[in-house]
C-alpha cells in the first residue's frame, strides 16, 4: 500500500530503520559503543510502555533490538545519558496525577557493561516529580538536573556532582530569583502549563557561563565560575505575546550567539509561533532574539500532529564538517538541517522527513542523537521508532 505522505531526503540518506526503538515511541538517544539506548514516551501522547530499549547499531543498515528495562507502576524514564564508559543514568519522573503519586523519583543509574542486560546498581532520590530533560558534563564531572526544591516555585538547576557517578553530590541547587519561596513545600508537576516558570532543560555550561531554558519563562544566562553561588548575568522571554514551552538554549560554537527552540506543545497549533529563534548574547545582560527559522508552513502545517520545533542535536561546534550546522527535530516536519554561518539570516540545507505508513496516524520526529561515526539517530514518538541517517550537505 502507498504511504501517506512519502520520505523526503535532502542531504540525508537512510542507512536503517527500527520500527521497534522504545517500542515505537521514542525520546531521547544516546549511542555508545556500538549500542543505541533509547528512552520511551510511554503514555505521553503515545500508548506505549515506559522504559527504555537497547539498540544493537553495530551495522547501522540492521539496526535490532536487543534488550529493554520497563520502568516501574507511576514512573516515566523517558531522559537517559551515558555517564563514563558503563553506566547510564536514566530519570524516574513521576506519572502526572494519581498514577505517579506513590512512585519514587530521581534517577535510576544503570550498569551497562553488557548492553543488552542494563542492570540498575543505584538510585537517587530527589523531591517531588522527579528531574525532566538533564544533561551530563562529562569533562566537568557534572550533571544538572532540572527537579523540584524546597523554596521554589516549580523545577530549577540541580548542579551535581558526579566524579564518583555512583554517589553524585549537590553542589548547587539555582533558579532565576523571582522563583524564590518562603515555602518549604516542594511541586509535583509533570506536566506544567505553557506560562509555568520551570526549568526545562539541559542546562549546558560554555567557559564560565551556563545557558538554559525556563518554558514558559524564557532564557537565561549565568555566571557559573562559582557553581556554589551563580549569578544571572542575563534574561529575555517572549511569551506573551509567543505562548510559552522555551526547550533548548545553546551556544553556537564559540560566538556570542544562540540557538533556542520552543517546543510545539500537543493542545494547539500555531500558525506563526514554537519555532526556532537565533538570539544575540553580544551584550549577555541584554540577550535580543535577531532571527527565527521554520519549515513550509503551508506543507506541513495541516498534516497530522504537532507541527513546530522540538529538539537540536546538543552540540554546535566552532569547527569540523558540521560547524554552523544545526539539526533541528520538527515534528510533523521532520529533521531539518539548518546552516546559521550567518545568524541574521539562518537558512535550511537539508531535510529528512520519514515516509507515513498508510494506516498510521503519521511521524512525529521527536529528537536526535549522534555517534561517533558521524551518523545521525532521528528518533520518532508516534510509532515509527529510530532511523538512521548519514548527513551528506
Amino acid at each position: 500500500m502507498p504511504a501517506s505522505y512519502p520520505e523526503e531526503a535532502k542531504n540525508f540518506r537512510l542507512l536503517g530503520h527500527d520500527p521497534s526503538a522504545a517500542w515505537g515511541g521514542g525520546s531521547l538517544i544516546q549511542v555508545h559503543r556500538g549500542h543505541a539506548y533509547v528512552g520511551a514516551v510511554g503514555g505521553s501522547s503515545y500508548n506505549g510502555p515506559e522504559g527504555f530499549t537497547v539498540h544493537d547499531v553495530r551495522d547501522p543498515k540492521q539496526p535490532h533490538k536487543v534488550g529493554e528495562f520497563r520502568a516501574p507502576p507511576g514512573v516515566h524514564c523517558h531522559k537517559l545519558r551515558i555517564v563514563g564508559d558503563d553506566l547510564l543514568y536514566v530519570n524516574s519522573e513521576r506519572l502526572a496525577g494519581d498514577k505517579g503519586k506513590n512512585a519514587r523519583a530521581g534517577f535510576f543509574i544503570f550498569d551497562i557493561s553488557q548492553p543488552a542486560e542494563p542492570k540498575p546498581v543505584g538510585f537517587y532520590d530527589m523531591p517531588g516529580s522527579g528531574p525532566h530533560r538533564f544533561g551530563v558534563d562529562l569533562d566537568r564531572g557534572l550533571a544538572f538536573m532540572p527537579n523540584d526544591a524546597p523554596g521554589w516555585s516549580k523545577r530549577v538547576i540541580w548542579t551535581l556532582d558526579i566524579k564518583n557517578p555512583l554517589k553524585p553530590e549537590v553542589i548547587s541547587i539555582w533558579g532565576l530569583p523571582w522563583m524564590k519561596t518562603d515555602s518549604d513545600e516542594v511541586g509535583n508537576d509533570p506536566q506544567p502549563a505553557e506560562e509555568a516558570t520551570t526549568l526545562h532543560g539541559p542546562p549546558m555550561i560554555r567557559g564560565n557561563r551556563m545557558y538554559c531554558a525556563w518554558w514558559g519563562g524564557g532564557v537565561s544566562i549565568i555566571d557559573c565560575s562559582d557553581l556554589s553561588a551563580m549569578k544571572l548575568v542575563g534574561h529575555t522571554k517572549w511569551s506573551p505575546p509567543f505562548p510559552g514551552s522555551n526547550h533548548t538554549f545553546w551556544p553556537i560554537g564559540d560566538r556570542p550567539y544562540l540557538v533556542a527552540t520552543d517546543e510545539a506543545r500537543a493542545k494547539q497549533k500555531y500558525w506563526d509561533a514554537q519555532f526556532m529563534w537565533i538570539i544575540d548574547a553580544r551584550e549577555e545582560s541584554n540577550p535580543v532574539p535577531v532571527a527565527t527559522y521554520m519549515p513550509d508552513r503551508e506543507k506541513y502545517y495541516d498534516r497530522p500532529g504537532r507541527f513546530g520545533a522540538h529538539n537540536i542535536l546538543e552540540n554546535l561546534p566552532a569547527s569540523g564538517p558540521w560547524q554552523d550546522t544545526v539539526f533541528l527535530t520538527y515534528f510533523n516536519a521532520g529533521l531539518r538541517a539548518i546552516n546559521v554561518g550567518d545568524p541574521l539570516h539562518p537558512k535550511e540545507v537539508g531535510c529528512y522527513v520519514p515516509e507515513t505508513p498508510a494506516g498510521t496516524p503519521g511521524i512525529q520526529s521527536n529528537d536526535i542523537g549522534a555517534d561517533n561515526e558521524g551518523r545521525l539517530y532521528l528518533i520518532d514518538r508516534w510509532g515509527q521508532g529510530m532511523h538512521i541517517l548519514e548527513y551528506l550537505g
